[in-house]
């Protein structure tokens, strides 16, 4: 091993000399992970609730000044294009309008289906272990989630479409409908 010469050295480890340079060197790998911390902590608290309704374009919500947080739910659309469940199709709305039967067969029996997948995804023994273990001491939910819905309407469509849609979901088995409106500001704050 080689005798050096002491005094202060630089970063290749040779004896530093009377100047300094101008550069200046940043370790990049403590603020890569102070940025990955921050956007993980940005990212947990963005969403606030646990469900996130996508906004059809040609739907406009009704405003309201209470307003409750919506649990996850399936949704039912009643817009211009017609009555969704989802992303799909059930009827156009003039057939809605037009027809004198209140049940929306078609509707009916997605939402059906949707409760069976529902009740025997909830039977599995291995879902009621998980949730035995996960939650000891909670007491059931008085609703399942696959039997709560979420009705979005714009605020042109007639109520006797809207009732004929809650008809339907009632009668397919649903037990708890909620409807998605937009939150009007409060007056007495803005004074």
């Amino acid at each position: 091993m080689a005798i050096k010469v002491p005094g202060k050295r630089n970063r290749h480890g040779r004896v530093g000399g009377g100047r300094r340079s101008a550069v200046a060197y940043l370790n990049m790998t403590a603020m890569v992970d102070m940025f990955t911390v921050l956007c993980v902590f940005l990212l947990q608290n963005y969403a606030t609730t646990n469900q996130i309704l996508p906004m059809p374009d040609k739907v406009d919500l009704p405003a309201a000044h209470e307003t409750k947080e919506l649990k996850p739910s399936n949704v039912v659309i009643i817009g211009d294009d017609g009555v969704m469940f989802g992303n799909l199709k059930i009827a156009e709305l003039k057939d809605v309008k037009a027809q004198e039967d209140w049940l929306i067969k078609p509707l009916g029996e997605l939402l059906e289906k949707a409760i069976k997948e529902g009740e025997a995804k909830k039977q599995s023994v291995g879902n009621q272990i998980r949730s035995a273990v996960s939650n000891p001491n909670q007491a059931k939910p008085d609703v399942d989630e696959f039997r709560k819905i979420t009705i979005q309407s714009d605020k042109k469509v007639d109520f006797l479409t809207v009732k004929k849609v809650m008809f339907t979901v009632t009668e397919a088995g649903m037990q708890e409908i909620n409807f998605a409106v937009l939150k009007k500001p409060d007056e007495k704050a803005s004074l």
